[in-house]
C-alpha cells in the first residue's frame, strides 16, 4: 500500500498515512481509489472543482485528479502535456473524439452550424448534451476570417466570424435546438443568441411582412 501524497510504502493492514492523513492506494501509477480531499483541477487555469467535474468551465481543458497539500497540488493522474503552454488552446476536438460516442465527421453538404461561440465551456456542454441524447455532432475549430483585401477581390465577407462551432446533421437541427433550449444542464433559460441569429435572418421582421423601398 502507498500514500498518494508522500509516496511512502506501508505494510499490509495500514489504511491511512498518518503524516498526510489520506487513505492509502494500491498502485501509484494507476490510482483507482477516491483519495481523501480529492478535487478536480485545471492545470492551465488553476481552477478547482468538485470530483465529478470533467472539464474546465473557463478553457474547456480536461480536468485532472489532484490533492492540495501545503499550498502545492499533488497530481493523482498525469496532466495533459500541453497544459502549461501559454496561450495554447486545448485540443478539445481530439479529446472529444475519444470520449463521446456520437462525435463524428459530418460532410459539409450535410452539416448545419448548431452553435458558434467563443465560450468553450458552453460548446463542450452542448456536445455532451447531444451525445447523451444520441445526436451526432462535430466540433470545428475557428478558421481565419477573410481580411479587407480579400473582400475587395471577392475573397469573402468582412462580417464573417471566426469562432469555434458545433455542427450537426441538417435532419437533426430542430431536435438539437429544442434540447438546448429546454436543457436544465445548460441552465440557459432560453435559446442562446448564437442560435437565434440565423432564425431572425430567415424570418425578416417580426410581423413577417417585407418592406418596400
Amino acid at each position: 500500500m502507498y500514500c498518494p501524497i508522500c509516496k511512502s510504502e506501508f505494510r499490509e493492514g495500514f489504511t491511512e498515512c498518518r503524516n498526510c492523513q489520506v487513505n492509502l492506494v494500491d498502485d501509484l501509477e494507476n490510482i483507482t481509489e477516491q483519495v481523501t480531499d480529492e478535487i478536480k483541477l485545471c492545470v492551465a487555469c488553476q481552477i478547482e472543482a468538485e470530483p465529478a467535474s470533467m472539464r474546465c468551465p473557463e478553457c474547456g481543458m480536461k480536468m485532472i485528479r489532484a490533492v492540495l497539500r501545503d499550498d502545492t497540488y499533488v497530481f493523482l493522474e498525469q496532466p495533459p502535456e500541453n497544459a502549461s503552454d501559454e496561450g495554447l488552446i486545448p485540443d478539445v476536438a481530439g479529446e472529444l473524439i475519444n470520449e463521446l460516442e456520437y462525435y463524428t465527421e459530418i460532410p459539409d453538404d450535410e452539416a448545419v452550424v448548431l452553435i458558434e461561440s467563443e465560450d468553450m465551456a458552453l460548446l463542450i456542454k452542448v456536445q455532451e448534451l447531444l451525445n447523451k441524447n444520441e445526436i451526432c455532432f462535430q466540433f470545428r475549430p475557428p478558421v481565419d476570417a477573410p481580411g479587407a483585401l480579400g473582400n475587395i477581390f471577392g475573397g469573402g465577407n468582412l462580417l464573417d466570424r471566426s469562432f469555434p462551432k458545433v455542427v450537426v446533421y441538417a435532419d437533426d437541427e430542430a431536435e438539437a435546438v429544442n434540447l438546448i433550449a429546454k436543457s436544465p444542464e445548460l441552465a440557459l433559460g432560453e435559446v442562446p443568441p448564437e442560435l437565434l441569429e440565423s432564425e431572425e435572418d430567415e424570418d425578416g421582421n417580426e410581423d413577417g411582412e417585407s418592406e418596400d423601398y
